[in-house]
């Protein structure tokens, strides 16, 4: 009896095909999981985005506003801003926080439908500004399934 150890060829091809098969089995399962925890990512970084301007604006005591899209647009939107905006006049400067976010890669803001049309101006309050109603944004990933946040005329947002 020899003392060889190891395994054969024809046990590791065996072993490499039985492998191929279960990888190509579960990519189609692992890819639509992506898509669904991208969309749930993109959906709690708005959520906590625009949770996080309004109470900026009663933190910092000033107007906070938030802008989708660059430049602002309505629809497949994959970036937004968020000012802090000390001297009110709507314009980022230099000695203003503006932060620049985008979204999760594959994710987009399919629809935005705001009053007015692009942003929310969140008041020293903490609620949206005199003749900003809120509205609703939709998030869609590269499949096409949406998410829907709502945004209240206080300036709450939450997912319905």
């Amino acid at each position: 009896m020899s003392d060889s150890r190891g395994f054969t060829l024809l046990e590791l091809v065996w072993s490499l095909i039985i492998v191929g098969i279960v990888m190509a089995l579960a990519m189609p399962g692992y890819g639509k999981f992506r898509e669904s925890m991208s969309l749930k990512q993109a959906n709690a970084q708005v959520l906590q985005d625009v949770r996080r301007a309004r109470q900026l604006a009663v933190t910092r005591h000033a107007p906070v506003v938030v802008r989708f899209g660059a430049p602002p647009s309505i629809s497949n939107i994959t970036s937004y801003t968020i000012l802090v905006d000390t001297n009110g006049d709507g314009i980022a400067q230099s000695s203003e926080m503006n932060t620049f976010r985008t979204l999760p890669t594959g994710t987009r803001l399919s629809a935005v439908t705001l009053t007015p049309v692009d942003q929310l101006q969140f008041d020293v309050s903490g609620l949206l500004q005199a003749g900003t109603l809120g509205g609703r944004l939709v998030i869609a990933n590269r499949a096409n399934r949406r998410d829907t946040l709502m945004v209240s005329a206080a300036g709450v947002c939450y997912q319905p």
